[in-house]
Formats: structure tokens, C-alpha cells, sequence
């Protein structure tokens, strides 16, 4: 009953959007560069001013650590969660921020299905890199060498980003492109191209395989009309990929 009463409540409000007016492709490419601009501009102002005050020598080099790429992100992380509240707000029309995000409630018989199912999905990936010979990624290695305690590691890489990055993609800016003239297509392809070029800190392969997971992701969003599916199968795959960094790498 619960997941019928979502789907029916997105479909209400989908209906009621489009009848209105559609968001114009512009504003929704200038609200996704604010949000993802904006938070990152203002964390990194942030370190570089700390960077002088204690008298760093090489920034750039300083930048590029992974211990600091980490803890800018767990920043950013707390910037970006309300902007992205306070633009369902804006544009959701009255529409509680549950409803606009699609955050459903589901049955526990389909949680262990999808769950199952990213695993699988998931082993599937693995067993194409050994199969290819795909070399590990090198800011994999990285941060597994990193002086990071686990915990925070574990705390952004499997809680932070599932929830924080879907919410962003397959939440807000998924609603926002699929209401355009572009449709749940052109959504699943654009949110699912972003998703993969902010992760650049990974190979060109490495690039290519998020984006076919952002991929799985919409798909899941789009069958289930729901993001907190979305938000979970990631946790999934982030957990099971720590799990193999830490045990087996």
C-alpha cells in the first residue's frame, strides 16, 4: 500500500507540474552549476585560507592529497544538503520534501530483493575488471594508505555520498529534467553523465563504470519511484567496495 500510494503520489504531482509549466532546460542547467559550484567554491576558499595561515609551501600538491580531498568533500557534503531542501522548496510547489524526492517507504520482501539484486550487480562489475585485467584504481590505493581514521573514511564513502549524491541526482535534478522537454531519457542520460564526470578522481574506465552505475540507479528510481532505494543500493556498492579495499586488495 505504501509504494502504491507513492507511485500515485508522484503521478499527481508529476501531472500537476506539467500542466502548470515545465521547468525550462536553462534554469535547471543553472540551478545543478549553482549547486555544484557554489558549495565547492566556498570549501575550497575555505582550505586554501588555511592553507596560508599555516604557511603551506605547495598547495597544489596539498590539494591533491587524498586526506584533503576527503575531509573538502565531507564538507561540501553539509553545504550542498540544505540547498538542495531549500531548492524543493522553491520549485516544489507546496510539495513536502518527501514527496518531491520520492524518499518512499517500501516493504521489507522488496529491500531484500534490491538489495540481492545490487550485489549482484555489483559482483557482476568485479568480476568484468578481473576479466579485462582492469589495474586497481590508483585513488583506491590511495586512500586505503591514507592517514584518515576508517571510520570517516567509512562514514563519507558509505553514508554521506549514497545519501547526499542521490538526492542531488536521482532526486532533485532527475524531477528536474525528466518534467523538460527531455523526458525520463534524457534525465536517466544527463543526471547519470554528471554523476560520473564528478568522480573524475578516478581513471577513464573508472569513469565509465559510474557511469553505468548512476545508470542502474535512475533505472531503479524509475521502476520504484523512489530515491530511497537509490540512496540504499549505493550504500550497497560503496559498503561491498570498502569491504574488498580494506580485505582483499
Amino acid at each position: 500500500m505504501d509504494e502504491v500510494t507513492s507511485n500515485h503520489i508522484d503521478r499527481v504531482i508529476m501531472q500537476s507540474q506539467q500542466e502548470n509549466k515545465a521547468p525550462s532546460l536553462f534554469a535547471t542547467a543553472f540551478w545543478a552549476i549553482v549547486l555544484f559550484i557554489l558549495p565547492g567554491s566556498i570549501v575550497g576558499f575555505g582550505f586554501g585560507v588555511y592553507s596560508d595561515m599555516v604557511a603551506i609551501e605547495n598547495t597544489n600538491a596539498w590539494f591533491a592529497q587524498v586526506e584533503v580531498m576527503i575531509a573538502m568533500t565531507f564538507c561540501i557534503y553539509f553545504l550542498i544538503l540544505p540547498m538542495v531542501f531549500l531548492l524543493v522548496r522553491a520549485f516544489g510547489d507546496n510539495t513536502s520534501v518527501k514527496d518531491y524526492l520520492n524518499l518512499a517507504y517500501h516493504p521489507l520482501g522488496l529491500w531484500g530483493k534490491i538489495t540481492l539484486l545490487t550485489i549482484l550487480f555489483w559482483g557482476l562489475f568485479t568480476l568484468l575488471g578481473f576479466m579485462l585485467d582492469i589495474p586497481e584504481e590508483p585513488f583506491m590505493l590511495q586512500l586505503k594508505n591514507s592517514s584518515l581514521p576508517v571510520w570517516f573514511i567509512v562514514l563519507n564513502v558509505c553514508a554521506l555520498a549514497p545519501i547526499v549524491e542521490e538526492l542531488v541526482f536521482r532526486g532533485f535534478l532527475f524531477k528536474r529534467i525528466e518534467l523538460t522537454k527531455l523526458g525520463t531519457v534524457g534525465a536517466a542520460v544527463i543526471t547519470s553523465l554528471i554523476f560520473a564526470a564528478i568522480h573524475s578522481q578516478y581513471s577513464v574506465i573508472g569513469v565509465a563504470m559510474v557511469f553505468l552505475l548512476g545508470l542502474y540507479f535512475t533505472w531503479l528510481r524509475v521502476k520504484y519511484r523512489s530515491t530511497s532505494l537509490c540512496i540504499a543500493c549505493h550504500s550497497v556498492c560503496n559498503i561491498l567496495t570498502m569491504v574488498a579495499l580494506y580485505f582483499f586488495m
